[in-house]
């Protein structure tokens, strides 16, 4: 599945990467949510591959249109990854054999790597491990990066578990309340609910996600104004040993930068970051919790 917004021609690539696939028997569904029709006619260009369904919404939220193709999805196992990544031959077979292995397994993530670019200009949001790893319970969390497990560019979940826990949040996500962290926040709910989760290392997708470091700096503070609120969620809920992990996520994001921008003698860069962090925090517990029941949230 590929949620979209306004991609147009360039979500052409990520379709052929997928259709491309060596799994035996697949659809992509592509869920798109443009303001205009450029995205539409640049998918109808594989209009004529079977394995293919297109549904436009008026919808708004990247977590809507997660539900939205998850509710009309009939596979138990559906794999995702963003508009602008193209995946290997072999990543829906490795994506779908953990859920094989590990009965109790609501997700599975695996690597985010970026694709050529000047770093220089600027950065690609990655997510890279260092092995495979099996999180068995909320009270065992680890994550790839001191932040997340995971992240949606390169995900696979059992929709029965997702369905069981009201699936995506839809104050979590680009265009919510929330603006991002719907992946750990659907990851950290399926861990509470008694599933399991797991990390692979044998695949990776390649982002072409661009940024300008300043683009990059806008998108760090909405991830950690989005992390900061599943947590303040989180503890309003009563799981207060995700307090500790909320702590780890400051320590990673700003105290341990700046203690290297102090030790070479260089004011902390990244102080700032505490401000989203501990916003997002406040108004995750002000904001009353959506009541999580079978099906998925948003739709009636």
């Amino acid at each position: 599945m590929i949620c979209t917004r306004d991609r147009g021609e360039s979500i052409q690539s990520t379709l052929r990467s997928i259709l491309a696939c060596h799994y035996p028997d697949f659809t992509l569904l592509v869920v798109d949510q443009s303001c205009d029709r450029r995205t539409e006619q640049a998918v109808a260009v594989f209009a004529e591959d079977p394995r293919l369904r297109y549904l436009r919404t008026h919808t708004q939220g990247l977590s809507m249109a997660l539900n939205i193709g998850l509710a009309m999805s009939t596979s138990d196992i559906v794999v995702i990854t963003d508009d602008d990544c193209e995946v290997p031959p072999n990543w829906i077979t490795e994506m779908v054999a953990p859920f094989v292995r590990y009965p109790q397994v609501a997700a599975v993530f695996c690597d985010v790597i970026a694709a050529p670019h000047d770093p220089q200009a600027g950065w690609i949001p990655i997510n890279i491990a260092a092995h495979s790893f099996l999180v068995e319970d909320l009270t065992h969390w680890q994550t790839s990066d001191g932040v997340n497990v995971g992240i949606g560019a390169g995900m696979s979940l059992r929709r029965s578990c997702a369905q069981a826990i009201g699936g995506f949040n839809p104050l979590f996500g680009s265009g919510s309340r929330f603006r991002s962290a719907n992946d750990v926040e659907m990851t950290l709910h399926a861990l509470a609910a008694g599933y399991q989760i797991y990390r692979t290392t044998t695949v990776g997708v390649i982002h072409y996600g661009f940024r300008t470091h300043e683009e990059g700096r806008h998108l760090t503070r909405r991830n950690l104004f989005g992390i900061g609120a599943l947590y303040g969620q989180l503890l309003r809920r009563g799981y207060w040993i995700t307090l500790r992990y909320y702590l780890v996520v400051f320590k990673v994001a700003v105290l341990v930068p700046a203690l290297k921008d102090l030790a070479h003698r260089q004011p902390p860069r990244k102080l700032g970051r505490a401000f989203w962090l501990l916003r997002g925090l406040i108004e995750g517990l002000a904001t009353a919790p959506l009541v999580r029941t079978r099906g998925f949230l948003g739709l009636s």
